[in-house]
């Protein structure tokens, strides 16, 4: 199993500035870049100020990830999804024989982030399977669509766990980087459901049907709100998976 690009998360620690009564808290929050190697691994390294990839790594579970992490998809965007274009076009025309030392910046972070995860999932000649990675990513490499899949399959895991505040954050970065998914502004639509916030949920349905009108499950979750609206209908939810 080749290693998947899962896109950049953000982690979050309180922390006490100074000593005593007279500290103050702080939230110190880091970039990450990450990577599943296996269904049950996840490797991330820490961003640095320039927002690329710095070579240290650690490798944590599912459980972890979602526990401690919350998505950054425009981080990715910013110089990590342009790279990755660059550095798939650069592979395709030179190969493995591709002068690391020679790349620009950006290119060369993420290509040594690769090559790590790579040896770290077990490959045996990482520089050859590089743009396999990248190239799983989507046709363009900028790693939008990938980003987009694995955001909305973690929240779909949160929902079934009922961490809805939790599924809500993930749904709701994820609309950043494609604001107009209908799909995505129906899972989003599903957890406000399921938190009790129905106008919202409604307005979502709404939305996504503007984007997609053909959006079958989208008109059925609205007809089920509806007629538990008329005649405050206790019916059991529809089955409605996507």
């Amino acid at each position: 199993m080749l290693p998947e690009i899962l896109g950049c998360y953000q982690s979050q620690k309180r922390e006490k500035m100074g000593k005593g009564g007279s500290g103050r808290d702080f939230t110190q929050r880091i970039d990450w870049l990450a990577l599943r190697l296996d269904a049950a691994r996840i490797l991330i390294f820490p961003l640095g100020e320039n927002h690329l990839p710095l070579p240290l790594q650690k490798s944590v579970t599912p459980e972890e990830f979602l526990l401690h992490f919350l998505p950054a998809p425009l981080v990715f965007n910013e110089r990590l999804g342009p790279a990755a274009l660059v550095l798939s076009r650069l592979l395709r025309d030179v190969g493995a024989n591709l002068d690391q030392a020679a790349l620009p910046e950006a290119e060369r972070a993420l290509y040594a982030v690769l090559l790590t995860a790579l040896a770290v999932g077990g490959e045996k000649d990482p520089a050859a399977r590089a743009l396999a990675v990248l190239s799983s990513m989507g046709p363009d490499a900028t790693g939008i669509d990938a980003q987009k899949l694995a955001i909305n399959a973690f929240g779909i895991h949160l929902r079934k766990q009922k961490d809805f505040d939790t599924a809500a954050a993930y749904y709701r970065q994820a609309l950043e980087l494609a604001p107009g998914d209908e799909r995505l502004l129906f899972n989003l639509a599903r957890v406000l459901f399921e938190k009790g916030d129905t106008d919202t949920c409604r307005d979502l349905l709404k939305q996504a049907l503007a984007t997609a009108p053909d959006f079958a499950e989208a008109r059925k979750f609205l007809r089920y709100l509806k007629r538990q609206a008329d005649a405050g209908d206790d019916e059991a939810f529809p089955g409605i998976t996507i």
